[in-house]
């Protein structure tokens, strides 16, 4: 569990608190103050009940932040196995109701989402270490399935990076592994269960497409954004000229830039519109895309062609 800081308010409550109790104003007001016969003024002493309920309303209210922030503890469930599947469900309603979940490692995970708040902070749940992101509809409930392979403390937030939960995935034995920082998602072969309608996860369920090669030579795909990219891999050939048409179909602002690393290529996406992005890949291999917060991944495959150097897999490609 991370660390929290004490906010702002709660050191400002103390010192309002402290000099109230000491009989030290924190700021001298114009109305605790009263004209004399003489024209000058002169301080009107508070009441002292005006001092004792003022200092412990802020005495209550720092205690309440101490307790928010450093006393209370996360509501953590163990996962009960169904049918060879992990299973927890998980409330969204102001936060992530549980937001610590025990799972072992490698055994199928199923998260079914229940939505309830329309904030639209909550309306997508990420987990970065399992590269997913997933669009949670309210009142609907959302599968997420995974399969963790080593122990570790995985986060998942919101879109908006603001409620946060965490995985805890323990070995066999139900020990935790603290050195283990990343884990790689594995697809589970298995329909869910009859109970939850299955949302549809790009990421866990590659499409492949070959691009298409024109009268001119060019090697053309179109990818589809939404909730991922679609296809999220593409065939192409090395030494010949690609052109991809990523077409914006999400709101989500995660989507709003394309990067493709190895090949120098960072472009906007705008919403409803499509943008197109062209380069020669000289090399076999494979090459990432991605949005602009690195949360979503495709892949370019690159098989020998016309241009290939030596049929090497490794050498980074040209724009």
């Amino acid at each position: 569990m991370k660390p929290r800081h004490l906010p702002l308010t709660t050191l400002a409550s103390l010192t309002i608190s402290l000099s109230l109790a000491t009989g030290t104003p924190a700021q001298m007001n114009h109305d605790d103050m009263a004209p004399t016969s003489t024209g000058q003024f002169q301080r009107i002493e508070q009441p002292l009940w005006s001092k004792v309920a003022v200092t412990g309303a802020g005495l209550g209210l720092i205690g309440l932040e101490l307790w928010w922030f450093l006393l209370s503890k996360p509501k953590s469930r163990q996962a009960t196995t169904t049918g060879g599947v992990q299973e927890v469900t998980v409330t969204v309603d102001g936060g992530y109701d549980p937001n610590h979940i025990v799972v072992q490692a490698g055994q199928p995970v199923r998260l079914n989402f229940y939505r309830k708040d329309p904030s639209s902070c909550l309306e997508e749940v990420r987990f970065p270490d399992f590269r997913i992101a997933q669009g949670l509809p309210v009142n609907q409930t959302t599968a997420i399935e995974f399969t963790p392979t080593q122990p570790g403390r995985y986060e998942f937030a919101c879109g908006m990076n603001m409620f946060r939960g965490t995985v805890e995935v323990v070995a066999e034995d139900g020990e935790l592994s603290p050195a283990v920082a990343t884990a790689k998602a594995e697809p589970i072969d298995h329909q869910p269960h009859h109970s939850v309608e299955p949302a549809t996860d790009p990421v866990l369920v590659p499409e492949v497409a070959e691009a298409t090669l024109t009268p001119e030579g060019m090697q053309t795909a179109s990818v589809t954004v939404t909730k991922g990219y679609q296809p999220n891999r593409i065939v192409v050939e090395s030494g010949r000229p690609v052109r991809l048409d990523f077409r914006r179909e999400t709101h989500s602002g995660c989507y709003a830039q394309l990067l493709i690393p190895d090949f120098g290529i960072a472009v906007d996406l705008p919403e409803g519109e499509t943008v197109s992005v062209e380069f020669t890949p000289t090399a076999p291999g494979e090459y990432q895309f991605m949005c602009g917060m690195k949360m979503n991944f495709g892949t370019i495959e690159v098989r020998p062609g016309a241009g290939s150097v030596n049929g090497k897999t490794t050498a980074h490609a040209a724009a």
